[in-house]
């Protein structure tokens, strides 16, 4: 993939890590990025509940 500017690449290559280890956590990953958007001020509030790994084990988001 091809990025313009370092920092458009390091965002790429961030989002393109949390992809693969969603997945590998068996996460639907359309929903996992979905409910990032939605649920924004609580992830900033406790963003280890939505680690990938921490996701599907929290009640209170899945």
């Amino acid at each position: 993939m091809f990025h313009k500017t370092l920092l458009g690449a390091t965002i790429g290559d961030v989002i393109t890590s949390v992809i693969a280890t969603a997945s590998e956590a068996g996460i639907n990953v359309f929903d996992y990025f979905t409910t990032l958007q939605r649920e924004k001020e609580q992830g900033k509030a406790h963003p280890e509940d939505y680690l990938p790994w921490n996701y599907l084990a929290n009640s209170s988001i899945t």
